[in-house]
């Protein structure tokens, strides 16, 4: 009876693990989309996107959990050619926090919004406490007087983009987080997370002086087979609002779940979600061909999964991989820029120089 038991056991674990990470999946059919097209480099393109000598909008863009192998996934899926590949200068970001070397969200998160890092779980803080200030708080604050907003499909009070107006210890505390994110002037709030706030704070969040509030779902967004264009067409409509601004715009754009499809070991969601990112791109660089004056910076606060592509074909959009593990990793991320001061996002650096290169960019 004991050996009995101990073999259901061993079948009960194997039916698990073949259910999750080490598990081979294929992906096949997905939609496509058709890249914009358009190059920073190629001057006689009628598509060229020529750099001005200064940036008067920035834009960043974070792949929450997304890898260089979730990338090329996407890329196989979508018949070898995705908006990404439009963007002439790339590196590779390292992603350890203040006390671990695989980070969370939070941490991730707080490097690249506030330039410093710090213990994981921790938001806007250092390790000590003391407070940071994210690149979006000072963007708005003098010399540069710009506006701000944030477009997610996690909850507007998840990891990332609480980085950006958060000062709490525990990325748990969502209340005091919610209230945060009443204090902070931004123009756009576009994602998940109505659930967050009071009735009160959401009449709050949605008065004057903001001009685009869409939380469109109690907590975090559905899916992208769900949800649709909801994140291409929030980042269009965040674009026409911030455009009007006297002195430019910082935005901050996250494609909350690419990560949450890594967690759940799912390499259909995990190609979908990132086409819809990328997709999204697209967006950001049609509007960038009429305003040309825009540092776009596209990236990843960690890695999820550890996804390995094993086969493959781009004539026929298919990819076969498979995850080692359901929770992060400590490789390094990458990096992908384009307009005035993106040069400077070359080789391998710490994910904290994110915000160190964007603001010793040529801002105006």
């Amino acid at each position: 009876m004991k050996k009995l038991f101990t073999v259901c056991l061993s079948l009960l674990a194997c039916t698990v693990w073949g259910a999750g990470a080490g598990q081979v999946q294929e992906v096949k059919d997905v939609p496509q989309h058709e890249v914009v097209g358009y190059t920073f480099r190629d001057k006689q393109s009628a598509h060229y996107i020529e750099t001005p000598a200064q940036a008067r909008n920035v834009i960043l863009m974070i792949g929450d959990g997304m890898s260089s192998e979730h990338v090329w996934a996407a890329w196989l899926c979508n018949g070898g050619k995705l908006n990404l590949e439009c963007l002439p200068h790339t590196a590779f970001s390292r992603t350890p926090s203040a006390n671990r070397t695989i980070t969370d969200s939070a941490a991730g998160g707080t490097a690249i919004a506030c330039g410093e890092k710090t213990n994981n779980g921790m938001l806007g803080q250092r390790p000590s406490g003391r407070v940071l200030y994210s690149l979006a708080a000072r963007l708005m604050q003098p010399p540069y007087n710009k506006d701000a907003g944030l477009v997610v499909t996690k909850a507007i009070t998840d990891a990332t983009p609480a980085a950006f107006y958060a000062h709490v210890p525990s990325r748990k505390q969502t209340e005091k987080i919610a209230a945060q994110l009443l204090e902070m002037p931004f123009r756009v709030v576009a994602g998940g997370g109505s659930a967050a706030f009071t009735p009160e704070q959401a009449a709050q969040l949605a008065a004057e002086p903001r001009r685009f509030v869409s939380l469109s779902a109690k907590g975090d967004c559905p899916y992208a087979p769900e949800r649709g264009d909801e994140l291409p067409q929030n980042v269009q409509k965040a674009l026409s609002v911030l455009e009007q601004a006297p002195n430019g715009f910082f935005l901050m754009i996250e494609g909350s779940e690419i990560d949450m499809a890594s967690h759940a070991t799912d390499l259909n969601l995990v190609v979908r979600e990132t086409l819809d990112f990328d997709k999204t791109l697209g967006v950001v660089l049609q509007w960038m061909q009429r305003h040309p004056d825009t540092l776009l910076v596209v990236t990843a606060d960690h890695q999820t999964g550890g996804l390995s592509i094993l086969d493959g074909c781009v004539k026929k959009g298919w990819v076969k991989g498979s995850f080692s593990t359901s929770n992060h990793t400590g490789v390094a991320v990458p990096i992908y820029a384009a307009g005035p001061g993106a040069e400077a996002f070359s080789g391998i650096m710490e994910n904290t120089d994110i915000l160190t290169n964007i603001l010793r960019a040529p801002l105006k």
